[in-house]
């Protein structure tokens, strides 16, 4: 008979004197020349759990079966095979299927009876327990070993090495681990920083280029401020509810300090709370405008009309829910919505001028002259990058608004100082620095989105008949700046 002989050895018995590989081999070699059989393939699994059958070697013997390649399946012991009720009698269904025998040469089965079959059932009943038991215990041992700040197994992360069971920082990979977090506080998204570390020649702990998900795992992992991070996902790799984790604080070295690690979680958070859709509009009011009957969301939506030969094209805001039915709102022309808020800032003009002075005498004593024009080009660079970042939803509103407040404190960006001979006149006035209907004229949409997330955290409006050019008008029933 054709023989696939079959054996397995899991972490745990690897060990165990007798169920070694070359232990088994051996025996089963022994057992198919004293019944005379042919050896038609022999299949090893090492280093492999019987938890279920996805198993490279199961899954090869499988295979040939199903091609006719073999007679009799022989194990050492039923618990080679599986450890799993359910997995067994799978396996006896698809060796019968196939008019393939079992065998195991320690133990008597006869899987033609229903005694015989209640028998093996039975036995791999008590092989399933115990694997569980001992997974309990295991675990059990783990949540201990956590709880005592001892790292419980597994291989060390990037930035860190395992000298005798406890993490050590590995400098190199710890000045990449720094750089990242470094670079996503300062605005660049997880896709940027894997494309500078694979320039870098970064690479795992496995050799692999990083990729975003990888980042952001790697951003995500409190290991790197000195923290045990135990039972955060579970056996199939989904992570549990937080109330189910272990973290114990000054485990090990920490790579990063605290503070940073959590002010991190909180540009994620917010990156997170706004839909990509809205990051990477070119509506300069998607994320502020909503809707002023029902509250909910307003999208920016482009028509098309033909007039006298000529084609228009109009910008809208409609309701998320009108969309759905449950609003009746009508919609709102952004052209409209811009001169209502422009006017409203206008308001504000003489409140701006003072603030604007205010700010330049304070720099005035602390910040000295530089190339004004130079200044200009590294902030026009730094915009440019936030804008691009923000765009492609790589960046939060909130995360842009809070780079355009620290740009506007930095002096030599925003306010150069004139040399002493410059006269105050060889700087714009201050009435065209606050003139928002003249800034916009001339911004691009890239600025005038960049404007707006800058200075406003809200609006509601809605579009009423009035005595515009157009007979409607815009009311705005909430507008809260920044």
């Amino acid at each position: 008979m054709r023989t696939a002989v079959y054996m397995r050895v899991s972490t745990e018995d690897q060990a165990r004197e007798g169920f070694s590989i070359p232990a088994q081999r051996e025996k089963l070699l022994a057992y198919v020349h004293s019944q005379g059989w042919e050896v038609a393939a022999i299949y090893a699994e090492e280093g492999v759990s019987a938890k279920d059958t996805n198993r490279p070697e199961l899954k090869r013997l499988l295979k040939d079966i199903r091609e006719g390649k073999t007679d009799v399946v022989l194990v050492y012991r039923l618990d080679r095979l599986t450890r799993s009720v359910l997995d067994l009698y799978r396996l006896l269904q698809e060796f019968e299927k196939y008019d393939v025998r079992f065998k195991s040469c320690t133990e008597v089965y006869d899987t033609t009876t229903a005694i015989g079959r209640l028998f093996i059932t039975l036995v791999a009943a008590l092989a399933q327990w115990e694997r569980e038991n001992l997974a309990e215990r295991v675990k059990l041992g783990m949540e201990q070993m956590a709880k005592e700040r001892k790292r419980p197994g597994g291989p060390p992360p990037f930035g860190y090495e395992l000298v005798d069971g406890a993490l050590t920082i590995q400098h190199a990979e710890a000045a990449g681990v720094r750089e990242m977090f470094e670079r996503y506080e300062k605005g660049e998204s997880p896709r940027q920083i894997a494309e500078w570390a694979n320039r870098q020649g970064l690479r795992g702990k496995n050799g692999a280029s990083w990729g975003a998900s990888s980042v952001l795992r790697l951003l995500k992992n409190p290991v790197y401020h000195g923290a045990l991070r135990w039972n955060y996902t579970d056996g199939l790799q989904r992570q549990n509810s937080p109330d189910q984790w272990i973290v114990e604080e000054a485990a090990h070295p920490a790579i990063i300090d605290k503070d940073l690690f959590m002010r991190i979680q909180q540009k994620m958070a917010a990156r997170s709370s706004l839909h990509p859709r809205v990051l990477g509009s070119t509506f300069c009011f998607s994320g502020l405008l909503y809707c002023s009957l029902c509250h909910s969301p307003m999208r920016g939506k482009t028509a098309n009309t033909k007039s006298a030969g000529k084609r228009y094209v109009h910008r809208y805001y409609v309701c998320k829910n009108k969309q759905a039915g449950r609003c009746d709102a009508p919609a709102i022309r952004e052209d409209r919505l811009e001169q209502a808020i422009l006017s409203e800032l206008m308001s504000y003009s003489h409140e701006a001028r003072a603030a604007l002075e205010e700010v330049r005498a304070s720099l005035s004593s602390v910040v000295p002259f530089a190339d004004a024009e130079a200044r200009e080009q590294r902030r026009a660079l730094k915009l440019r990058r936030w804008e691009a970042a923000y765009e492609e939803g790589l960046l939060t509103l909130e995360a842009f608004r809070l780079k355009i407040a620290a740009l506007a404190k930095e002096a030599d960006a925003l306010f150069p100082d004139p040399p002493p001979s410059f006269a105050r006149a060889a700087f714009p006035p201050y009435s065209q620095l606050t003139n928002w209907p003249l800034l916009w004229s001339h911004a691009s949409d890239e600025e005038r989105r960049m404007l707006m997330t800058a200075l406003v955290k809200r609006v509601e409006a809605a579009e009423a008949p009035g005595r515009n050019a157009h007979g409607r008008t815009i009311h705005l029933q909430q507008l809260v700046f920044l």
